[in-house]
């Protein structure tokens, strides 16, 4: 059994949002899928009411993974016929979480939202060359304006 910390309890409350950071190995994927699944199995939380951002895609693939792994564990034991329902369910849902980073997420919102954010609802996000290449350009003209 994993023995949490103290900041890792309190990580665990799900009263309200929060944004954990931490260093590498020090649990986070562990504390964030336990407090995923407190909400969607403890409460009448949706998943598509749930968040769940983290900065890397690698980040990303082991949290929904982990979150699946237990969920899949859980169907394999026994539980009351309700609640074993609501496994499934939640099985079913996963993959329309919005498990993401924080890019993506931002990408989700602003294509579902583009007149608000007075976009074309076409747009296509640039890949990270062609971002250190205007990050280039940028400097150097600021740097010449200067």
């Amino acid at each position: 059994m994993y023995e949490l910390t103290p900041h890792q309890i309190s990580a665990l409350n799900t009263q309200r949002s929060i944004s954990l950071t931490a260093n590498a190995g020090s649990g986070k994927t562990y504390v964030l899928a336990s407090r995923y699944l407190k909400l969607i199995l403890e409460s009448d939380t949706s998943i598509y009411e749930i968040a769940a951002i983290t900065f890397t895609e690698k980040a990303a693939g082991e949290l929904y993974k982990r979150i699946a792994e237990e969920l899949n564990n859980l169907s394999l034991n026994y539980n009351p016929p309700e609640f074993q329902k609501k496994i499934l369910k939640l099985r079913k849902q996963l993959v329309s979480a919005n498990i993401s980073t924080i890019h993506s997420f931002c990408v989700d919102l602003l294509r579902e939202f583009p007149v608000e954010a007075s976009i074309d609802a076409n747009f296509l996000p640039i890949d990270q060359r062609t971002s250190n290449d205007l990050i280039e350009l940028s400097t150097e003209e600021t740097i010449r304006k200067k």
